[in-house]
């Protein structure tokens, strides 16, 4: 099997994509309605209904996937998150206390572009929650200092689905650039048991033993 893709299929998003982030979880306030932008199959919907209460509208590219997060969403929308008309048109009317991006603008052509275009979707003290790859995870930095910058087809940091890389500085840059505020912004390392110093690594020195930003930015 090569390094890269020879055609299209969604066929294992949901081996790869159908888990959530507990950050996300922990911080969408109770009560709110949710947009959960690439909700695969609506686990993260799930357990925002049945523990905070919330109302979640999900939206993915995957139409199997949005067959089972249908049972957990009040609406599913099937889109590609960088045909931006058609986000527009499915979503005109609709307007969120918080929007959930896990592990989403990176595979995005144009995120700083999209997250612009959201901005007409929350309320006006609403909230997006994102979490973002290290691209400076230490692992990451002594890999392309070797010169490999090949992929990972089974999920990671080098997705092979990524298209844009993110350290610290620069995913903060990219929402305030487009007019957010961002009110809380740290690393996380959730890992195997063998990798447990990073977590409290990822605390101290985040830039280098975070495997993922957390972003929470206000409208």
């Amino acid at each position: 099997m090569g390094m890269f893709k020879i055609e299209e299929n969604f066929r294992h998003n949901k081996e790869k994509y159908g888990g959530y982030s507990g950050e996300i979880f922990s911080l969408v306030p109770p009560g709110t309605r949710v947009l959960d932008v690439g909700c695969s199959t609506g686990t993260l919907a799930r357990i925002l209904v049945e523990n905070k209460r919330c109302r979640v509208v999900g939206i993915d590219i995957d139409e199997n996937s949005l067959k089972e997060a249908s049972r957990h969403c009040d609406k599913v929308f099937r889109c590609d998150l960088d045909d931006l008309a058609k986000f527009n048109t499915i979503l005109a009317g609709e307007l969120f206390d918080a929007v959930a991006l896990g592990d989403v603008l990176e595979h995005l052509k144009c995120p700083g572009v999209f997250l612009y275009t959201l901005r007409r979707y929350l309320e006006n003290d609403g909230i997006v929650i994102a979490s973002i790859p290290n691209a400076a995870f230490i692992s990451l930095r002594i890999k392309f200092l070797c010169g490999d910058f090949s992929y990972d087809k089974e999920g990671g940091l080098m997705d092979e689905d990524h298209l844009r890389f993110f350290s610290f500085k620069t995913a903060k840059l990219l929402f305030e650039e487009v007019g957010y505020r961002v009110k809380k912004l740290y690393g996380v390392s959730i890992v195997r048991k063998r990798f447990w110093f990073l977590k409290p690594l990822a605390k101290v020195f985040p830039s280098l033993f975070a495997l993922h930003i957390i972003i929470v930015a206000q409208k």
